[in-house]
């Protein structure tokens, strides 16, 4: 897996910010902070592919005293906030489409799916 492009990790007043930038913008809307250790991580990832086990290792070489297990609980929940903020490319499709549809159309469906028609539309 890999970061996604288009994303720059800022240090804003002591806290670690991931700030989209161009075309990212309209996926990540919002800031993601993240701590000195996720930071620290982040230099790593942003070079190259890395696996969870990277990470992990990255981690037990840095602090002592954390075992792998709390270290790969600690990086499942740190790729989750980037996954659920569109930070990461891990081949995982997220997300939704819509569509427009006329009146018509819509009338048609709400009144197969419903068995009536749609009210105060």
């Amino acid at each position: 897996m890999k970061l996604k492009d288009q994303l720059i990790l800022r240090e804003v007043a002591g806290e670690y910010v991931i700030v989209p930038t161009g075309q990212r913008v309209r996926e990540v809307t919002g800031v993601v902070y993240i701590s000195s250790s996720a930071a620290y991580l982040w230099d790593y990832m942003k070079e190259q592919d890395f696996t969870k086990d990277d990470l992990v290792r990255l981690i037990l070489e840095r602090y002592d005293g954390v075992t792998q297990e709390k270290a790969a609980q600690d990086i499942e929940r740190f790729l989750k906030i980037l996954a659920d903020n569109n930070i990461l490319d891990d081949g995982i499709i997220r997300g939704g489409s819509s569509a427009r549809i006329g009146k018509e159309l819509w009338d048609k469906i709400w009144k197969e799916k419903a068995g009536h028609g749609p009210k105060g539309l």
